[in-house]
């Protein structure tokens, strides 16, 4: 078997794979901007489109998720140990953050809180951590 050609197309799968994620990724980030603003801005909360918008956004969540598993299947054993572990340190960042900003208005240090800004935490901890574990391992 020929490793160059080998490494060639696991290059040119994952090169794919990262563009239907990204794609996917835009389209859900669309589709929850128009579920967010649409009712107020173009459809007056007219029930029946606020239900499209919601069902494009489970459909376009849904293929970005299984794009993304496609993805982790094309990586090689590194790359998904990296991802996996980048994963696990973004769930527990993720559940500890929630905890203490959703007790930030019960213990009056918010007037309110908003659940999607947990988001924020999430993405900027997971490319942080994919970043920092990548480098820790192609250092070595």
């Amino acid at each position: 078997m020929n490793v160059s050609k080998d490494s060639s197309n696991l290059e040119r799968g994952i090169k794919r794979s990262t563009r239907e994620v990204f794609i996917s990724t835009a389209t859900w980030v669309a589709s929850t901007a128009l579920l967010t603003f649409g009712p107020q801005k173009w459809w007056d909360y007219d029930g029946l489109a606020t239900g499209f918008a919601i069902g494009v956004n489970l459909l376009a969540g849904a293929m970005m998720l299984f794009a993304f598993f496609r993805l982790l299947k094309r990586m090689d054993e590194l790359q998904r140990q990296t991802h996996l572990e980048a994963m696990a340190l973004t769930l527990g960042v993720t559940m500890i953050f929630t905890v203490i900003y959703g007790s930030l208005p019960t213990v009056h240090l918010l007037s309110e809180s908003h659940p999607t800004n947990t988001l924020f935490v999430m993405g900027i901890t997971y490319i942080l951590s994919v970043a920092g574990l990548w480098a820790a391992r192609t250092s070595e």
